[in-house]
């Protein structure tokens, strides 16, 4: 299924299955923030840590399932994750916050 992205978006998820490590923390602003797992990663630097360690412990993919535009520059997309994880495959929402044309935000939750 193809699903129409922003750019960013598209971006992010395309770093996410090539496994593309430079091109994921690309897609976030300098002072971006992630949060997951009900922990908060503040910068560059820690969203990096972040995905590195997730890379580190599990294989999985990430496929936008579809996207419902949010107030102001905010993107809600459910994405089907499947891995090596316990609980595969399972759905997610990830809630984009863009600003200037880079992730100023991103929220994960099931």
């Amino acid at each position: 299924m193809t699903v129409d992205l922003p750019d960013v978006i598209d971006r992010y998820f395309r770093a996410v299955g090539d496994g593309d490590l430079d091109a994921f923390v690309a897609c976030f602003a300098d002072t971006a923030s992630v949060a997951d797992e009900d922990r908060l990663y503040d910068g560059r630097p820690s969203i990096r840590s972040w995905r590195e360690r997730s890379m580190s412990e599990y294989s999985y993919t990430a496929e936008p399932v579809r996207v419902t535009p949010q107030a102001g520059d905010s993107y809600l997309v459910l994405t089907r994750v499947s891995g090596d994880f316990p609980g595969s495959p399972i759905e997610l929402r990830y809630r984009f916050t863009l600003r200037d044309g880079l992730i100023g935000a991103l929220d994960i939750r099931p």
